[in-house]
């Protein structure tokens, strides 16, 4: 009986010193990509920022280089616009010296339908755009942790942020 505890002992140890170090190593790969992501989505946000345009281009070189990743991505793209309009009295039609201001969006539905007509997507200055990228399929450090902790584990575990106002225009 003392020998088959040895034994395992052993094992547990054997896979606790497998699984720790193979962890350790997924969970810096997922913190390198998410570097990663997070610099390459600067680069784009940063150029669209100082040229006021996204090309089919532009966006297809930022696809390639996040597919080297090896995972799947969500990608979201606002393009939110500033509106001022004049207040007016309802019943007069007397201007209120007054201005609501709102912005609209352009979702990325949008801004692909200009480059299907083989054109750029053009910003104004002062306008804004956000792109936000998530991971769509689980990591290797998210399969290991499920694995050793028995839990569902949610795959979202790279997520962007970036965006910023538009400081110049082409136009």
């Amino acid at each position: 009986m003392n020998s088959f505890s040895k034994v395992i002992a052993f094992l547990i140890a054997a896979i606790i010193m497998f699984i720790g170090p193979l962890l350790y190593m997924a969970q810096k790969q997922d913190t390198i990509n998410q570097n990663y992501m997070s610099n390459e989505t600067t680069k784009l946000v940063d150029s669209i920022k100082n040229t006021a345009f996204l090309s089919r281009d532009m966006y297809l070189d930022y696809i390639e280089k996040i597919d080297n990743t090896n995972n799947l991505y969500k990608i979201e793209i606002v393009h939110s616009h500033k509106e001022v309009e004049p207040l007016y009295d309802e019943n007069t039609g007397v201007f209120l010296n007054d201005y609501d201001t709102y912005y609209t969006n352009t979702y990325q539905d949008e801004i692909f339908d200009s480059f299907d007509h083989g054109e750029d997507y053009y910003f104004k200055q002062g306008d804004f755009i956000s792109v936000t990228i998530v991971n769509r399929t689980k990591t290797l450090a998210t399969k290991i942790m499920e694995l050793f902790y028995r839990a569902d584990i949610p795959d979202e575990q790279i997520i962007v942020t970036y965006g910023g106002m538009i400081r110049d225009e082409v136009n």
